[in-house]
Order: structure tokens, then sequence, then C-alpha cells
């Protein structure tokens, strides 16, 4: 698969000045057939959100790889097993740690590809937009904020209707982005419920720059750009997918 990421976090200003850690993660694993890429955003009303939305996303890595092809066979009930999978594995870092799985609550959003199909889920807010075939950008699922407002889902929601799962053929994917919602603020038009079109060209800055190259220059637009914009911890992510078999390498 040429398929290449890019992805940058910042700590938001709200949290430099509280002495709080960044409570954003990003992860990215790649290897052969399989690809994981995914984005997590503590809860800010959570005490080890940090550490949660970092050991889920690993947890969450491994557990797709393992069981993407069970997951695609079983798409009635997937939402409702992966929730559970999220549990369990929360419950069990508490306990290791001897604290509350509601302390490691966070937003989840992330794809997985294995064998040229992609599976997408997205728990919360913050947004995942596509790019198509035409690299038509569009919003795949957007914030979700449950019965009121600035409150959303979480990691440790018990009701499976959180989870939202999408899925595909990667070939019909040119690219992808996951954002938190504090990049939400700068990129995601509330009333209209679509993406500027800015952002399908930091899509395509994968077609141009190195993944390293790229995720510099996202780090440095979260600190010179966003971080304007939005005091909250900041996180973006972005997938490439290359059919003409060529993608850009660092030299």
């Amino acid at each position: 698969m040429n398929l290449s990421t890019a992805f940058a976090t910042q700590q938001g200003v709200s949290h430099r000045i509280s002495d709080t850690p960044c409570q954003d993660s990003v992860l990215v694993k790649q290897e052969d057939s399989y690809l994981f890429l995914g984005l997590a955003d503590g809860a800010g009303s959570a005490r080890h959100s940090d550490i949660g939305s970092n050991l889920i996303l690993n947890f969450l890595s491994m557990q797709m790889q393992i069981s993407f092809e069970y997951y695609k066979r079983n798409a009635a009930s997937s939402n409702k097993e992966l929730l559970e999978k999220i549990h369990r594995a929360l419950i069990s870092i508490a306990d290791m740690k001897k604290i509350k799985a509601k302390d490691l609550s966070s937003t989840l959003l992330f794809i997985a590809v294995y064998y040229g199909e992609y599976m997408v889920v997205h728990i919360g807010d913050g947004v995942v937009g596509i790019l198509d075939e035409d690299d038509n950008l569009s919003v795949l699922s957007e914030p979700e904020n449950g019965e009121f407002s600035h409150y959303t889902y979480f990691t440790t929601s018990l009701d499976s209707n959180s989870v939202r799962v999408y899925r595909g053929d990667i070939d019909k994917l040119n690219g992808l982005v996951l954002m938190s919602d504090g990049v939400e603020e700068s990129l995601y038009n509330y009333k209209t419920k679509t993406l500027a079109p800015i952002t399908t060209n930091i899509i395509k800055w994968l077609d141009q720059g190195s993944p390293e190259e790229v995720s510099s220059a996202l780090d440095e637009n979260l600190k010179n750009v966003f971080a304007i914009k939005s005091s909250d911890d900041l996180s973006i992510a972005i997938l490439r997918h290359h059919k003409d078999g060529i993608k850009c390498k660092k030299e």
C-alpha cells in the first residue's frame, strides 16, 4: 500500500498556563499490509486523560491488526464489541495504576487499513474528513456532542451508539484527516458542516514533502496559526494514498 502519514500535537495555551500536560495523543503504526493512524483527545475533566489517550491508541493499534477481519465479518455487532474491548482495556490499565477508569477518558478517532480495506472509528467530538477518488473533500464523521452543548462522548461511555464505524475500499480513498476539537475550531464550519478548502491542501502536502517534513510543517502551523483560534490542546493527523505508486521520500 502506498500510504503516507504525518501528524502533530501541541499543548494548548490554557494548559501551559495551568501547567497541565497535553492530553491529546496521536499514534501511527505501519507495516506490510496494515496501517493504523489514530488520535485521542483526553477529557479535560479526567485526571489522567493524558495517559488514557496514549494507552488506548497503543491498545487499539494492536487490537485492530489482530481482529480487523473479525470486526469485518461481525459488522452488525462490531460497535458494541469494540466498545466492550475498550472498556476492558481501560479497566485493566486503571487497576494496574490504582486509579479510576473514568480518569482515563478520551475521545477517539482512528483509521485502520488491512489488505486494501479500511475501517474508521469515531467516538466524541473532533472531525474525520476524507478525499474521494477525485480529491473531493467531505466530512465523513462530524463532531458529536451528545444531549448537551459542551458535552461529548468518551471512550468510557456505556452507550454503544456513541461508536460510529465506517468501512470501505482504500482504493476509493485519496486521503484522510483526523483532528481534535481544538483544530476543528479552525477548519470545521459548524453551520454548513463542511471543512475549509485549505484542508485539501494540507493533506496534499504529503505529495511534496516527506512524512517528517510535513509533520514539522503541521507542528509549526499548530503553534503559529491554529493556536490563535483555540487555547485548547491541538492535534491533527493526515493520510495520503499515492495511487501512482510514487510517494515523496526524504533524501
